[in-house]
C-alpha cells in the first residue's frame, strides 16, 4: 500500500465536527461523515492523496481588537 500523505484535516476549511458520535469526522465538499479522519478516507477509497485542502481563513482580526481576533472584556470601553 503506497505511504499516505498526512494533511491536516483539521485546518482545513472543508472539515466538519458532525457531533455524531458513530461518525464524528466529515469533509463538507465531499459530502461524508466517518469515524477517520477525511484524508485518510479519502486515500483508502480513491487510492490518490485529498488534493482539494484549503487552509481555513484564520480569525482575522482589526485594529480594535488588538489584530488577534481576540476582545478584551476587561476594557472598560466595552461597559
Amino acid at each position: 500500500m503506497d505511504e499516505i500523505k498526512r494533511i491536516p484535516c483539521m485546518r482545513c476549511k472543508h472539515y466538519q465536527v458532525t457531533f455524531d458520535p458513530a461518525a464524528p469526522r466529515g469533509c463538507k465538499l465531499y459530502q461524508f461523515k466517518s469515524t477517520l479522519l477525511p484524508y485518510v478516507l479519502v486515500k483508502q477509497s480513491t487510492g490518490k492523496d485529498c488534493t482539494a485542502f484549503e487552509e481555513k481563513k484564520s480569525g482575522g482580526g482589526n485594529d480594535e481588537d488588538g489584530g488577534n481576533g481576540k476582545k478584551d472584556f476587561n476594557d472598560p470601553k466595552y461597559w
